[in-house]
């Protein structure tokens, strides 16, 4: 069991930012943890200016999160690129500009586009060579209208359990009371 002499030592090395994080995620700590916290922000004398501060970059955090998870997606000629140049070694680097960067969108996408077009391809590859022994301008042609299908569905479908999975993410818990108990009440009715 950790004592309330370790908790302060400890607690008086970190930062603003992170004393200010524990009683953010008080759910998280037991209310020894969080005495010791409250006990140094107030030691230090954090004014209002440091917790608006504070809560702006939060925002911005959540901002940027919400940018790289839902509205920085790949361009056009980036689905382009990954769906018909599948081949790992040569579209890493650009991945890995994504990892960098932490695109975590962009990078479900990249992944999602080069294996389809890797699927698609060797699907039509074993089609035509066993079936029908397409042309080499068909084969470009079915490829094309399979990178349309794979374009559909990932705007229809991945976009959307990409923001739903997020939406329950962020979701509040007493929303999540209220929203259930308005439906128990319209079924009942």
């Amino acid at each position: 069991m950790v004592s309330k002499e370790d908790l302060e030592k400890r607690y008086a090395a970190l930062s603003n930012k992170e004393l200010l994080d524990i009683l953010e995620n008080k759910f998280s700590y037991t209310e020894l943890a969080l005495t010791v916290a409250l006990e140094e922000i107030s030691r230090r004398k954090l004014n209002e200016n440091d917790i608006k501060a504070y809560k702006n970059a939060k925002v911005k955090e959540f901002n940027t999160f919400i940018r790289k998870n839902i509205i920085d997606d790949l361009s056009f000629f980036q689905k382009l690129f990954f769906f018909f140049i599948w081949i790992p070694f040569l579209n890493f680097p650009i991945r890995r500009n994504f990892m960098d960067y932490g695109f975590v969108l962009k990078l479900k996408q990249a992944s999602y586009y080069s294996w389809t077009g890797f699927i698609f391809c060797i699907a039509i590859s074993i089609v035509s060579s066993n079936y029908f022994d397409f042309s080499n301008i068909t084969f470009i042609i079915i490829w094309m209208i399979c990178f349309i299908i794979a374009f559909i569905f990932d705007e229809s479908f991945n976009r959307r359990s990409q923001i739903i999975k997020l939406q329950r993410y962020y979701s509040n818990p007493e929303s999540k009371e209220e929203t259930q108990k308005e439906e128990n009440d319209e079924t009942h009715s």
